[in-house]
């Protein structure tokens, strides 16, 4: 595979030996006399356009806009040199940062990336637009490109008039270097990362490889992103997604070495590294649509960048200088990538364009002198494997002489251990034979003790028992006379209670349903005076209305003997009528007003009746709560004397058992001659016991003889054991 990249990049290399010479090729700078203006105006591609009120720029410039997503416009008026006079000319646009669409004379000739709505500037292409040779027969042309760019701040690097080989050698040689190749370094770096996890996966414990590979998927995301012509999604996202790719597969690569190496403080870059990764993610997801802000964030992440460009390389000498075999192709190929990182810094600094950015071979040379490193490691792990395999291969047939006279001796052994066997089950028999002697000597002692203890105890519970009877007797038949002349006094007495406290229960609960009757009462009453204070607002609101109509009547009255006195002697009858209508609306009103004051106080006392049949009922209301539950006291008490009258009973029944308990003790007397009888069984079973005693121990002499002649023959046993175990041992050892 890498003969085969060698190959084709050599070809590549003599095949375009003559685009790289600068002396076939024709190209000038047209960088001065350019106007510059914000807006969008289809107009302004007109030759005839008067443009000196626009703002007079050089290149190489960046230009100010107002903002994210910007139309702008540049206009020049290009002489063309003497050298291009009878060939094609070519206008080279530079890895200018915006898109555009270009004009000559007023003539759409081409478009740098795309204007919106499918907005994309291509900023590390460089193209040519042909000038067609009918606009150019004055000699002069006038450029006018309408731009779009969505950022703060647009750079345009310049511009110049080429000839057809540098047309050539702008689309063909300088773009590939510039963008083809990132998307043969991407597809590269994709098969390598899949590899790896190919490698993770057989050998999970292997996280060097996990990191690897992820470093090589996003750093040919990064690749893409680079060279690609074609978008696969937004562009800005797209151009977003690929620049924070290029801090992850930084961050991936750190771990990586410090994995492989196991270099001191990994457990703090695990740390670091997702929180560096984190934030400028986060930073660039936050500016994806304007290219500036993505350009600004993409500076601030090439600090940790180099920062861990620098660790690589100390932690990489650090495993030189141990001696590690994998450290010198990655020193090799950091020490390569660090020099093609001077030669882009060195451009930054200067401000030119070279000929290709080579921040991409940066990495990837990197990631190549890792891979081949990683391939060494492989490599050396299958030669110590081979090795392993070969050193496991004789060690089996070693092992097959050794089974062979191992077996010889386990067939020996096996003989012994039946041997062994046979006399540990005697000595394991007679051992339980021994227990089970044992164990009946201790039941016999245990029979002697308690027969002991029982007759000890027979012989005191019988003096006492004859003692104590006699006066017993005569105490209990006394007491059981007067218990029963109590009781029956102590029945009639709660007979007496319980019929009291029976009538006050009778009486609590005919309490309870009065007080209730009445609260229902009243009740009833509060809602009636309730409606009567209600009917006496509305007499009220009648009077008011007499009084209105009164008020009314009397000015009708009014108005009417006016007019009376303007008719005349016509109108006196009218007048006469007037006056009456105005004395009876004065009666009206006095009745009214008469009405109103008894009807205020009326609503008066009906208010103050209301509230105190409020109060009435609130009262009854709580007597009711409180004869309900004295009611429930007094039945409770009721019930608690019926339940003493029910033990009173129980008592009287207690003493006539009482009665019969004493009878039932006088025939104890007859019993105490029993325990004389078991003392003297006790006597005679303790007799038995000792003759048992003594036979166990004979047994359990003999059995210690017979345990003591099996010890010496599993001792000798042992013995033969132990000589083919150690033979067994000799052989294993050679």
């Amino acid at each position: 595979m890498k003969t085969r990249i060698a190959v084709l990049i050599l070809a590549l290399v003599l095949s375009s030996g003559a685009l790289l010479s600068a002396q076939d090729r024709f190209f000038t700078p047209v960088n001065e006399g350019w106007r510059f203006t914000l807006g969008d105006d289809m107009a302004w591609a007109d030759p005839a356009h008067d443009d000196s009120g626009w703002e007079a720029v050089s290149l190489p410039t960046r230009l100010k806009l107002s903002g994210a997503g910007q139309y702008f416009w540049l206009r020049a008026e290009l002489a063309v040199p003497g050298e291009l006079s009878g060939t094609n000319v070519w206008f080279e646009t530079g890895k200018a940062m915006s898109a555009f669409d270009l004009y000559a004379d007023g003539v759409y000739l081409g478009t740098r990336g795309r204007l919106p709505p499918e907005y994309y500037s291509r900023p590390q292409a460089n193209q040519t637009i042909l000038i067609p040779a009918n606009l150019l027969e004055d000699g002069s042309v006038t450029i006018a490109l309408r731009c779009y760019y969505n950022g703060s701040e647009a750079y345009f690097p310049g511009f110049r008039l080429v000839d057809d080989r540098q047309s050539e050698f702008v689309m063909h040689l300088q773009n590939l270097f510039n963008m083809r190749v990132y998307v043969i370094l991407a597809v590269l770096c994709l098969f390598l990362g899949a590899y790896f996890i190919s490698q993770f996966i057989s050998r999970p414990d292997d996280k060097a490889s996990i990191f690897f590979a992820l470093s090589l998927l996003f750093i040919a995301i990064y690749f893409y992103d680079m060279g690609a012509e074609r978008v696969l999604v937004d562009p800005l996202v797209q151009r977003a997604v690929g620049r924070a790719s290029l801090s992850v597969s930084i961050g991936f690569l750190m771990l990586f070495l410090m994995s492989f190496f196991k270099s001191p403080g990994y457990k703090l870059a695990t740390i670091l590294v997702p929180a560096d990764i984190a934030v400028f993610g986060l930073a660039f997801m936050l500016n994806a649509h304007d290219d500036s802000a993505i350009d600004f964030v993409f500076n601030l992440s090439l600090g940790p960048i180099f920062l861990v460009v620098i660790l690589g390389v100390l932690i990489v000498l650090r495993a030189v200088k141990l001696k590690q075999k994998d450290a010198w192709p990655i020193f090799v190929g950091l020490i390569v990538g660090v020099g093609f990182g001077v030669h882009d810094i060195i451009y930054q600094v200067t401000g030119n364009d070279p000929f290709a950015w080579l921040q991409g071979f940066t990495f990837f040379s990197i990631d190549l002198a890792v891979f081949v490193a990683m391939a060494s490691r492989s490599s050396r792990f299958q030669r110590e494997l081979d090795g392993y395999m070969r050193e496991t291969s004789e060690q089996r047939d070693r092992l097959s002489s050794l089974v062979a006279s191992a077996e010889k001796l386990a067939t020996d052994t096996s003989e012994l251990a039946k041997a062994l066997d046979s006399a540990v089950a005697g000595m394991a028999s007679s051992a339980e034979s021994s227990a089970e002697e044992a164990k009946a000597i201790g039941q016999a002692v245990q029979r002697q003790t308690r027969s002991v203890s029982a007759a000890g105890e027979a012989v005191s519970g019988l003096v006492a028992s004859l003692r104590e009877v006699n006066h017993e007797l005569e105490d209990e038949a006394a007491s059981i006379a007067k218990t029963a002349g109590e009781t029956g006094g102590l029945i009639e007495a709660f007979q007496t209670v319980g019929e009291g406290i029976d009538g006050a229960a009778s009486f609590a609960t005919g309490l309870d349903g009065l007080t209730s009757g009445g609260r229902k009462d009243m009740e009833l009453l509060a809602d009636a005076m309730g409606k009567v204070k209600d009917y006496s607002s509305e007499i009220l609101g009648v009077v008011e209305a007499v009084n209105d109509f009164a008020e009314r009547t009397n000015l009708l009255a009014m108005n009417a003997s006016i007019e009376a006195a303007h008719a005349g002697s016509s109108g006196r009858g009218f007048g006469v009528i007037a006056q009456e209508i105005k004395k009876l609306a004065a009666a009206s009103a006095d009745r009214a007003a008469r009405i109103g004051e008894i009807a205020t106080t009326i609503d008066s006392a009906v208010g103050q009746g209301f509230e105190l049949s409020i109060r009435v009922r609130d009262a009854l209301t709580r007597i009711a709560a409180e004869a309900s539950g004295t009611a429930s006291r007094v039945k409770e008490a009721a019930a608690g004397m019926t339940r003493q009258r029910e033990s009173g009973a129980r008592i009287a029944s207690e003493s006539e058992r009482l009665a019969e308990a004493a009878a039932r003790m006088r025939e104890e007397g007859s019993r105490q001659t029993e325990y004389s009888d078991r003392v003297s069984a006790s006597m005679n079973e303790l007799s038995g016991a000792a003759g048992e005693v003594g036979l166990a121990a004979e047994l359990i002499v003999a059995r210690n003889v017979e345990l003591a002649e099996r010890a010496v023959a599993l001792r000798d046993l042992a013995t033969k054991a132990r000589g083919a175990a150690e033979d067994l041992a000799a052989i294993m050892r050679s």
